[in-house]
């Protein structure tokens, strides 16, 4: 039977993110909009062809709707999240999950509860190039891991509507841009850091507008981490630097390889540069949810994952404050 799916939250990231993959599905169909007001959700569902709008809640209570996509700002993912979970819905929501670790853990316990899925939306785990990145580490060729370097800095326009500039609305460059490579090295390590020094330029209202912070792993990693919605110079490609004892590996666009990637592996001086299919990253994220949800197999932003990478932001807020 298909999966039928709802989103809360007429947002500009709905469109890639599940209306488009979920059109190429044959085991999934869109049943609902929910909205902040009926007429805004009336108005998407006309745009994109969705069959029934309404509120929230209205949406949240449909009999005929299996799992909530949330594509809310962050600050109202808890939520919203523990009303779907309440409702019997499993809920795919967008990153980052919470606004903090605490609200993590609650949502994590209800989808436990419920027994429910609760996925996090980190499609660049899903497409080849990432796989291809984690099997080349865990293959052991670039050795003991030594250190790394991840960057997602990107412009971000400054007006009243955009909520990642807005501290109420769970804003910010660590939560909304961050998140991704603090996400990337976490996988790649395959055991959770510590940060060693964190620092964030903040704006008057206590949002950050950069964030940089070292993270030390176990394994003798040491990591940086960069993000900026107001980068010096314009936009940058997203990046990924790792070295090994043995190599090093370089993943140019790590976030959306369906724009243009490549991944360059160097080993005893020889490079090797390898391409990947244009592909989007929804596309394949949304076939691997669909199919983790009808299977009941786990998947890897779930759970204990997606605690701890809100456990890993939070402990950057925490150093930054501190010094």
């Amino acid at each position: 039977m298909a999966l039928r799916f709802a989103i809360l939250g007429a947002a500009r990231i709905a469109k890639p993110a599940l209306i488009d993959p979920l059109s190429e599905n044959p085991d999934a169909s869109l049943v609902a909009i929910g909205a902040s007001t009926r007429e805004r959700a009336l108005e998407y569902a006309m745009t994109h062809a969705i069959p029934n709008a309404g509120t929230y809640e209205e949406v949240i209570a449909r009999d005929d709707v299996d799992v909530v996509y949330i594509a809310l700002p962050p600050a109202g993912h808890c939520e919203w999240s523990l009303k779907a979970l309440e409702a019997g819905k499993h809920v795919f929501l967008e990153k980052p999950a919470t606004v903090n670790e605490a609200d993590a853990r609650v949502l994590v316990d209800a989808a436990k509860k419920a027994g429910k899925r609760l996925i996090e939306a980190f499609h660049y785990r899903w497409h080849p190039l990432f796989r291809r990145a984690v099997e080349i580490v865990q293959s052991g060729q670039l050795g003991e891991l030594v250190s790394a370097e991840a960057e997602f800095s990107v412009p971000i326009v400054r007006n009243a509507r955009e909520f990642r500039w807005q501290a109420s609305q769970g804003g910010g460059a660590l939560a909304d841009l961050g998140c991704y490579p603090v996400s990337w090295l976490r996988h790649l390590a395959g055991v959770e850091p510590e940060v060693t020094s964190a620092h964030q330029d903040l704006e008057p209202d206590g949002i950050d507008r950069r964030t940089t912070a070292h993270f030390s792993f176990p394994n003798g990693l040491q990591a940086d981490v960069i993000c900026d919605m107001d980068p010096e110079g314009g936009r940058k490609p997203p990046r990924l630097e790792l070295v090994g004892t043995k190599g090093r590996l370089d993943l140019d666009n790590p976030l959306a390889p369906q724009y243009g990637a490549e991944l360059k592996l160097t080993l005893d001086g020889q490079e090797t540069r390898e391409t990947f299919p244009r592909r989007p990253t929804f596309a394949y994220q949304f076939d691997g949810i669909v199919d983790a949800i009808q299977s009941g197999q786990p998947v890897w932003t779930e759970g204990a994952d997606l605690i701890a990478n809100a456990a890993a932001m939070a402990a950057i807020r925490r150093v930054a404050a501190t010094g």
